[in-house]
């Protein structure tokens, strides 16, 4: 007979600043409920259901099993060895004091807000991505009932709680709420992904790949269950993972749900803005400067950086595209070079706030961290290093928007433009709806960050191939201007939105 299997001896993980959060096993109840094994009986759009023939398993290939105690038992141990192992080695890799932040220290975000760092990440032993959709549906879903209540005159019995009882109103129309899953046929095979070194080869490339096809079928979700919907090829085709809907419709003898409308959640009217004024103070957005390139953008960006500081502007954001995205170590030199020489005389005149974005030095998920202090060799108190999304109030003006990573993404998963996906998501109250679907984030385990509690004045997103604007009327004389800033290198434009009446949006050209 075999000796029993000894425990593996684990050393407690260090903590470095907000890294730490992702390390270290939860205690008490948190540890059980982890534990659970509640996923075959709790939908999850991280394992879509599959027909019998096509099984897919809840949990990744390999990966070992949480146990309700959170340490390994003498069975445990031997089957599945790993789980042990990457904790020896996290405590083994894990500096004792975390590394300096640079001689000069680290400049103070405008607003750190619930972007900022990694809030909401819980420590935990087994991470899962399925919770974060059970808290957006949870923070939204009363707004929800109350668009879909004051849309539509119906009887209260027809708005059901859940999706247990839906197919008891086959001969008549019922009101369901819950998280859209879009089941996209193009998406590529996970383990064929990552199998080999492919995945090392391909992380940091920006993938633009369209991933619906015709032959998508839409589901609704909730905490209990999910249900197959019936929908036009349009709303088949514009609609995407993660945004939490009330739906109008009839179930059908064969188990699914034709629905007939649709509502996003209720949105609240922005903050009201003092009578409008025409000249300024006005609001920059820039994006993909470009620097370290022999392009003709260098030319335009020092008339654009001219113009900023002849002019009425009060701030400067630069939404992405500061630092070459995945550029060898020469070219980013080289951008460094430039941006410690343009950037501060630009800083004497006005606020600049940087912000990161796909392939730039920072997180690879969002929300992205700022920038690190000692990639700049200057000093100013009007350079501010913020992450990504970012959300701050400038005069009256509430401003929020990211380096444009969820519309991007969304693009690959639904037929719109990407004025359209940036109108969605202010409209569904939710900046990256296909996160973490097909879009990294952190799993999150209290609320959902990219919930948007309040509607602001003003929604960016940069990174795009043209400037486009868009003002949203949300009645009684406010609203939301959406705007898509584009990326300097391919027009060479600059944004200014005035800070008075947001309506008021200028784009100056800077191209030959």
């Amino acid at each position: 007979m075999a000796p029993p299997a000894k425990k593996a001896k684990t050393s407690p993980p260090v903590a470095v600043g907000n890294i730490s959060s992702f390390f270290g096993p939860k205690k008490g109840a948190e540890a059980k409920q982890a534990a659970s094994p509640k996923a075959a009986s709790s939908p999850s759009h991280s394992a879509p259901k599959k027909a019998p023939e096509e099984p897919r398993a809840s949990t990744p290939v390999g990966s070992p099993s949480p146990t309700a105690s959170g340490a390994p038992g003498p069975a445990e141990a031997t089957t599945t060895p790993t789980k042990v192992e990457v904790k020896e080695v996290a405590a083994r890799i894990t500096p004792e004091k975390p590394s300096p932040v640079g001689r000069r220290g680290p400049a103070t975000p405008m607003s750190t807000g619930k972007f900022h760092g990694f809030q909401g990440v819980k420590q935990s032993s087994w991470q899962q991505y399925n919770g974060l959709y059970k808290l957006r549906l949870k923070q939204l879903e009363g707004a929800a009932r109350e668009e879909a209540s004051r849309r539509w005159s119906m009887p209260k019995s027809s708005f059901l709680t859940d999706l247990t009882g839906f197919m008891s109103f086959s001969n008549r129309e019922v009101v369901v709420v819950g998280v859209l899953f879009k089941d996209l046929k193009g998406r590529p095979n996970v383990i064929e992904e990552y199998k080999g070194s492919k995945a090392l080869l391909n992380q940091w490339k920006e993938d633009s790949s369209c991933l619906y096809t015709e032959k998508d079928t839409l589901w609704l979700e909730d905490a209990v269950m999910r249900v197959e919907l019936e929908v036009s090829k349009e709303h088949l085709a514009r609609l995407a993972t993660g945004f939490v809907v009330a739906l109008k419709g009839t179930a059908t003898q064969a188990g699914t749900f034709t629905m007939s409308d649709f509502c996003f959640p209720r949105m609240p009217l922005p903050a009201p803005l003092a009578a409008p004024k025409k000249d300024g103070p006005y609001l920059a957005l820039m994006s993909g400067l470009d620097f370290g390139s022999d392009s003709t953008a260098a030319s335009a960006r020092g008339k654009a950086f001219e113009f900023l500081k002849a002019h009425s502007v009060q701030q400067l954001v630069i939404c992405a595209g500061l630092l070459p995205a995945n550029g060898d170590g020469d070219r980013i030199k080289a951008a460094l070079r430039e941006i410690n020489v343009e950037l501060p005389p630009l800083c004497e005149s006005i606020v600049v706030q940087v912000m990161p974005g796909f392939g730039e030095p920072s997180n690879a998920c969002l929300p992205q961290l700022q920038f690190h202090s000692s990639l700049f060799q200057f000093q100013s108190s009007n350079f501010k290093r913020v992450g990504n999304p970012c959300g701050f109030k400038l005069g009256p003006m509430d401003i929020l928007g990211h380096s444009g990573q969820p519309v991007k993404d969304l693009l690959r998963c639904a037929q719109l433009e990407p004025m359209e996906a940036l109108e969605m998501c202010l409209k569904a109250r939710h900046l990256a709806p296909t996160a973490p679907d097909t879009l990294p984030t952190q799993p999150f385990e209290e609320s959902d960050p990219f919930v948007m509690d309040a509607v602001p004045h003003l929604l960016f997103s940069g990174g795009h191939s043209k400037a486009e604007t868009k003002w949203c009327d949300a009645g009684e004389q406010r609203g939301t201007q959406c705007i898509c800033v584009p990326a300097f290198a391919k027009h060479h434009a600059v944004v200014l939105v005035n800070l008075q009446n947001p309506r008021e949006v200028r784009i100056e050209d800077f191209g030959s």
